[in-house]
């Protein structure tokens, strides 16, 4: 029996060695009886359809791992194999699988191709369901399926709830059996490794499906196994890790596990970077992880996922059990530490308000510089309370289907990835949620991007100062002043109301796609004098006794780089605002004099598109942008 398990990389996501399909194969190849009769081949390159069909060879069993960022073209390449090879078995498992039976079944009748959904953790299923293709068995047997039942009146067959994994001893890694060691020697070199130490979240958020296995026990994998999981991943160079676990540092020994990624980068000198999502209700002591990986020379950052400030937000989404307060906490115990944070706030969750959401975005701007955040539009994924009918009707939920942006395969996009985005709620109408959408993408480009991080530096501990009226004002005379800042975001903000697309095209770059907040950068850049010169007409009229404030907007234009200017330039300040920090009292008045070089980067850089991702790269990576220096007063 020839089985093909393909997981088709994501259009907006690394490319990563594809652990769930590779997981299904090394459980399957630890069956004594399928590694002699059966032939496993692993698929997860995104090319044509017709093109994998092809290498497919002639397969009796296709199985896919699907989620939102492969869905699409993991059905339409399924429909085409099942044409070609008619008497192939088609399983479909993963997040996107609809769970709720009624769902399930429209989807087995919408798709006709598939002839069974998996639900839950797939390594128990597959081998089960493997072993009665084989046999000729009875498939109602293997439970936690849906099977197809062709013109029967519900359309398909449930075959029970399967239990969660507790032992993975009988499941297999791909790392250790050959199993990726074969793609990377077929020239699939991937850009990231995937790993997990756990599996299960305690946590309810409504928002979210992690997993499948939300307000569940976490279950540790074998220590054993996963050392030397890591052990592979460093040998083989791979720069970037990615540990999927929902709640990283909740268990004990997650602290001696970073410790030991550090030594084997010591070693070996990969991986380069380690991403995780820190536990929800993480606590100073979690700074250790952190810090152990850093101090190994290893990239990281202190992922905080707040999602919301408000209380009545995050009751409505099931995640008032969090405790912001050490969140907020832990931002400075980082900054104290030189280690960078980043916050992940959401717009579009039930209940949440203009006002509530303004509130919050000024909640996620701090005075350090190695602090940032992310702002997701609010997504409704196929198996989250948040999308279920009650959900949708109680919240006043409407929502846009739009095409996922296509970051690392442009030239290879035959089948369009979708998602569903929230654009309003009965708390958030159509208008509200475009303000709300101008005011926090602005803030991203203000704050994270360096557009105006000391100016907002200054607002934000300056007592008479109010940070989102101060924004709200900035913005509002930006419009006034016909300003290309306010007309990108109201442009991007009504493409997602609209349906149309989250990332647009910009006229000095082609058909390259920008973020928002990337589009925002752009226009200063190519046009700094005007933007500055606006947002200073803003502090004079508003603000005409705040000489600091007037200040910071200086220096705030003399520190960004524009397109085409590469000459060094000198300043004189009333205020050496280089040098204060909040807190740290009143900044020093007094003449003083700064001298300024953009990156070379920069400089060498041809044309807007290559400017601007230099600009953003360095930006991202905490990295000035230009050499600074106090040259006398």
């Amino acid at each position: 029996m020839h089985v093909v398990v393909h997981q088709i990389d994501g259009v907006a996501t690394l490319r990563a060695l594809p652990l769930a399909a590779g997981l299904l194969v090394a459980s399957a190849r630890r069956d004594s009886e399928l590694a002699k009769a059966v032939t496993f081949t692993l698929g997860h390159e995104r090319l044509d359809p017709d093109e994998s069909v092809e290498r497919m060879g002639q397969p009796d069993v296709l199985a896919f791992s699907s989620y939102v960022w492969n869905e699409r073209h993991s059905l339409e390449l399924a429909r085409r194999a099942r044409a070609r090879f008619p008497g192939a078995f088609v399983l479909f498992g993963g997040p996107s699988v609809p769970r709720r039976p009624a769902r399930a079944a429209a989807h087995l009748r919408e798709h006709d191709f598939i002839d069974a959904l998996a639900f839950g953790e797939g390594e128990r299923s597959f081998v089960e369901l493997c072993r009665a293709l084989l046999a000729g068995g009875d498939l109602a047997t293997v439970p936690g399926l849906a099977l197809a039942r062709r013109g029967s009146p519900d359309g398909a067959l449930l075959t029970g709830e399967r239990p969660r994994i507790a032992d993975f001893e009988a499941t297999g890694s791909p790392y250790l059996d050959g199993t990726f060691a074969a793609l990377v020697t077929a020239g699939a070199q991937p850009d990231a490794a995937i790993v997990e130490t756990n599996r299960g979240c305690p946590f309810a958020c409504t928002f979210c499906d992690w997993g499948q296995a939300i307000q569940s026990r976490v279950r540790e994998l074998p220590r054993e196994r996963l050392e030397g999981e890591l052990d592979w991943i460093a040998a083989q160079g791979i720069p970037y890790l990615y540990i999927v676990d929902a709640n990283y540092g909740i268990r004990k020994r997650d602290l001696a596990i970073v410790r030991g990624i550090g030594e084997r980068r010591a070693r070996t000198g990969s991986p380069a970077y380690v991403f995780f999502h820190l536990t929800k209700n993480a606590e100073e002591r979690h700074l250790e992880l952190v810090h152990a990986l850093v101090s190994a020379g290893v990239g990281t950052h202190l992922a905080l996922s707040a999602q919301d400030f408000e209380p009545r937000v995050l009751r409505a989404v099931k995640r008032d059990n969090i405790r912001l307060d050490r969140a907020l906490g832990l931002r400075r115990a980082c900054h104290e530490a030189g280690i960078p944070t980043l916050n992940e706030l959401i717009l579009g969750l039930p209940e949440q308000s203009y006002d509530s959401f303004s509130r919050s975005m000024v909640r996620a701007v701090t005075p350090y510089p190695l602090d940032a955040f992310n702002l997701y539009l609010a997504r409704l994924l196929e198996n989250a309370e948040m999308s279920e009918p009650d959900q949708r009707e109680r919240y006043g939920i409407v929502s846009r289907w739009l095409a996922m942006a296509s970051f690392h395969h442009e030239a290879l996009e035959h089948v369009q990835e979708l998602e569903e985005v929230v654009v309003a709620t009965a708390a958030l109408p159509p208008g509200d949620w475009k303000r709300a959408h101008a005011f926090g993408y602005f803030l991203a480009a203000a704050h994270n991007l360096g557009l105006l991080d000391v100016v907002l530096r200054v607002v934000w501990h300056t007592d008479e100062l109010d940070p989102r009226d101060f924004v709200e004002r900035l913005l509002s005379h930006l419009t006034q002043r016909s300003s290309p800042i306010t007309s990108t975001l109201q442009r991007y903000a009504n493409a997602v109301a609209d349906g149309v697309a989250m990332v647009l095209p910009h006229a000095a770059t082609g058909r390259h796609l920008w973020p928002v907040e990337d589009a925002v950068a752009l226009e200063v850049v190519l046009d700094r004098e005007t933007f500055f010169a606006d947002v200073a007409d803003f502090v004079a009229v508003e603000h005409p006794e705040h000489t600091l404030l007037a200040d910071a907007v200086t220096f705030q234009r003399f520190v960004t780089p524009a397109l085409g200017d590469g000459a060094e330039r000198e300043l004189v300040l009333g205020h050496d605002v280089a040098a204060w920090r909040p807190g740290h009292g009143a900044p020093a008045r007094g003449r003083v004099r700064y001298g300024w070089s953009p990156s070379p980067t920069l400089v060498s850089a041809q044309g807007a598109q290559a400017f601007l991702t230099q600009y953003l790269a360095l930006r991202h990576a905490r990295v000035p942008t230009g050499c600074l220096e106090r040259v006398g007063s």
